[in-house]
């Protein structure tokens, strides 16, 4: 991953079937899309982790250009996602950037 690519918390939601995912934020792109934390279950077989993959590709590739964006696709995801993965203002200055 680039730089200019934040990836959020991870969290379950309606989205993955509960598999974890995490909202990754593209500074440069300005775009936001799922990508499922695969560290975080080693137990499935690739053909159950495709299935979970096209789950977030169905979520799409979305336009975000700000943490306002970012935190209300989190809060369509659903409570946990919000609760989770938000980020808030004091939060904006230092970022961890991948």
């Amino acid at each position: 991953m680039s730089n200019n690519i934040y990836m959020g918390s991870d969290f379950q939601c309606d989205q993955t079937d509960g598999f974890p995912a995490s909202l990754c934020f593209d500074w440069e792109e300005n775009t936001a899309w799922l990508e499922l934390n695969e560290s975080a279950v080693m137990d499935r077989d690739e053909m159950e982790l495709n299935y979970y993959r096209q789950l977030c590709k169905d979520w799409g590739v979305r336009p975000c250009s700000s943490w306002e964006e970012y935190n209300e696709y989190l809060k369509e995801l659903g409570d946990e996602a919000y609760e989770n993965a938000a980020v808030l203002d004091e939060e904006n200055e230092g970022m961890n950037l991948c």
